[in-house]
Order: structure tokens, then sequence, then C-alpha cells
């Protein structure tokens, strides 16, 4: 019997841009996991609630897709992108993770 896996195919990569007068300054934007390996990104969240995420299906095997899914159970309880927030029948609310990436 196959174990149903939470599959986030978008996520939030952390980027630089140019701040005015000068520096750099970090901020999140949304990519596809495909495109963010692409383009050689290496720092992932969760784009709904922030929280960590883990970085999946990456092996090259023909037919896969390279995929995120939530480190902390918790973070997938109240993310509306989340298995286990979707699964729910309790009529819960989303919200931030408890631990966001910064």
């Amino acid at each position: 019997m196959a174990v149903e896996r939470e599959k986030m195919y978008q996520c939030e990569v952390k980027r630089r841009r140019i701040k005015d007068g000068g520096g750099y300054e970090p901020f999140w934007k949304v990519k596809e996991v495909v495109v963010a390996l692409a383009d050689s990104d290496t720092e992932f969240r969760c784009k709904d609630c922030f929280g960590e995420v883990k970085l999946l299906g990456r092996n090259g095997k023909v037919g896969t897709i390279p995929y995120v899914e939530h480190k902390l159970p918790a973070d997938s309880e109240f993310c509306p992108s989340g298995l286990l927030f979707k699964k729910a029948t309790d009529g819960r609310e989303p919200h931030p993770s408890a631990h966001p990436v910064e």
C-alpha cells in the first residue's frame, strides 16, 4: 500500500536585490521548484505558511518532478497547501508556521 505524500510544486526562494543607497537586501520570491533548482536557489520555504520544507524528487529519474513538503507535521496541519490540512474535517483555520523561515 502506497503512502500518500504531500507534494507542493511551488515554494518561496530567498533572493537578493539591490537596495536604494547601495548594498543588498534579502527577499522571498514564489517559484516553481523545477525553476528554482535550475536557477541554483538554495534556500526554500512554504509559500503559504512560511514554514520549513524539504526538497524531494530531484534525483533526475525520468518522469520525476521535484517537489517540496513540510518538514514539520504541525505546519502541514495548519497550512492551506498542507496534506494534513486538506484531509482535516474539523473546520480548522489556516495560520502561519510557529517556526517560520526568516
